[in-house]
């Protein structure tokens, strides 16, 4: 299997990491995934915050 996420993994209500970028390492539930914009919206914890964030669909891989 390859090392890039196949979009089919990352679904709304899962679970994914983010493996690059400023919030690499962090673990959270979909919230939304674009398709189109090859986006997704997820919550993460930052300093004990649920925080909403939006990083590329590449970004991500499904736990």
């Amino acid at each position: 299997m390859s090392g890039m996420p196949h979009e089919s993994d990352v679904q709304v209500g899962g679970d994914v990491r983010v493996t690059q970028g400023p919030f690499a390492d962090l673990t959270g539930p979909v919230l939304a995934v674009d398709h189109v914009r090859g986006r997704v919206q997820l919550t993460v914890d930052i300093l004990g915050d649920a925080t909403r964030i939006d990083v590329p669909l590449s970004d991500v891989r499904a736990v």
